[in-house]
């Protein structure tokens, strides 16, 4: 560009020397040229310019380790001519706080371009990248024309796989994995329960002989053996090598809870306010959804702990089996 500008510079400055040595309609007419050429470069280059949009799309996820790819687009929605587009590129891993930037050129060939983007994912992470800024040169190459819009697109960096056994707490029988809630309906059972009686209740469940002992009405409430509710911590905080092997467990995990037909929640808390965070998992879908959440929440180095808070628990859903994850293991028992 600058080079072209020293050329157009010294074209002026002989116009303005033939308008001054030769005043003549032909030396007026030459520099009046001469100072409208930019104008008109620049008037000629809008059609294409504004016809022309990016698109930024991931390549899909990766496990961490890998390389994780974005495809930028160029469309041009009209048959003006485009010079080459020079655009600049700014990525981020949300988890870890890593950022970089890279400046790549496009050219325009049958009205698209197209450029696939690497970039490196050693750490698990909200990978996103971003069009910063994005111009191409008018048709004398005098000026810089930026491109409307600003494209932009995420994808994840995920866990790798882990060898995590299932918590023994699982396979325990009541005392375990198993709670007694009340049966909807009442009916026959082995388990039941009293407490007094409440409107609505059937006369069936009244336990006449206690009831008339205490001189008031007592029901037998019928319970059923269920599935504890099972959570999953772990501390948003620390180095991202440390977060690594936390996250590479905590994913094995819910996926052995998946695998044995076991919905379960995941829970962190934000390292500078202690808000905690809670996601259902019943699904892969859900997990995905569930580490898109975390992996957008930056991690320093230090923080407040989720066990210095207290756990999510669904009113109905009774004492929980409790599974904190670390990078070295992972503790299990009923909070």
């Amino acid at each position: 560009m600058l080079h072209r500008r020293i050329s157009y510079a010294a074209l002026l400055l002989a116009a303005v020397v033939f308008q001054i040595f030769f005043r003549f309609y032909l030396s007026t007419f030459t520099l009046v040229l001469v100072v409208l050429l930019p104008v008109l470069s620049v008037l000629l280059s809008l059609p294409a310019l504004l016809g022309s949009s990016l698109r930024l799309t991931p390549e899909g996820n990766v496990p961490r380790g890998g390389e994780a790819r974005f495809t930028l687009t160029l469309e041009r929605k009209n048959l003006f001519p485009l010079p080459p587009v020079k655009v600049r590129l700014i990525w981020s891993n949300q988890l870890t706080g890593e950022t970089g930037g890279l400046v790549c050129h496009l050219l325009p060939q049958d009205g698209k371009a197209q450029l696939s983007i690497p970039l490196s994912a050693p750490h698990c992470g909200r990978l996103v990248c971003a069009v910063k800024s994005a111009w191409v040169c008018d048709l004398l190459g005098l000026f810089p024309l930026p491109l409307p819009g600003k494209a932009r697109a995420a994808l994840l960096s995920l866990p790798l796989p882990a060898e995590v056994p299932a918590p023994d707490e699982l396979e325990a029988p009541r005392s375990g994995g198993v709670v007694l809630k009340p049966r909807p309906g009442g009916g026959p059972g082995e388990d039941y329960d009293l407490r007094d009686y409440r409107p609505g209740d059937p006369l069936r469940s009244i336990h006449w002989k206690l009831s008339s002992k205490k001189d008031e009405l007592v029901v037998r409430e019928t319970l059923e053996p269920r599935q504890a509710e099972v959570i999953l911590t772990y501390d948003h905080f620390g180095p991202p090598e440390e977060l690594d092997q936390v996250f590479d467990r905590l994913a094995a995990l819910s996926r052995l809870l998946l695998d044995k037909g076991r919905t379960h929640h995941i829970q962190w808390a934000a390292p500078a306010s202690g808000e905690v965070t809670d996601r259902a998992v019943d699904s892969e879908r859900t997990l995905l959804a569930c580490l898109d959440i975390a992996f957008s929440m930056e991690a320093p180095p230090a923080g407040r702990s989720i066990l210095d808070e207290a756990l999510k628990v669904p009113p109905s859903a009774g004492p929980p089996l409790h599974f904190h994850v670390t990078a070295q293991d992972v503790k299990g028992g009923r909070r």
